[in-house]
């Protein structure tokens, strides 16, 4: 079974949000966190059971409130991306662009 990783940013942004909603709400950023746990054993386990996400080689993983972006990169799951579900579709979180020499901003391609 592949190992399921946070990108930095996904993490950030998690983080980020689990800090918010436990100042308001602690019982239910524990349940957030305890989700978020349950859904890396499941995709550790099923990593293909979601649908395709927009980028090619990308995954999208509803978990109300949020839209987990993942995708497979050397040998484990990334959690690439993390958007509240209210928020549109996200076509590139910033670690899936390849910037070139001329600071040009590319979709990167992961197979």
């Amino acid at each position: 079974m592949p190992r399921v990783r946070l990108s930095k940013s996904a993490e950030r942004w998690f983080l980020s949000r689990i800090a918010e909603l436990a100042e308001v709400n602690p019982a239910a950023a524990r349940k957030l966190v305890e989700r978020l746990e349950r859904q890396r054993e499941l995709l550790s386990s099923f990593p293909k059971m979601t649908e395709r996400g927009i980028l090619e080689g990308t995954r999208k993983v509803s978990m109300p409130p949020f839209v987990l972006t993942i995708r497979s990169r050397d040998g484990m799951v990334e959690i690439a991306a993390i958007r509240d579900a209210r928020q549109k579709d996200a076509y590139a979180p910033v670690e899936m662009l390849a910037v070139d020499d001329d600071g040009e901003i590319h979709h990167a391609k992961h197979p």
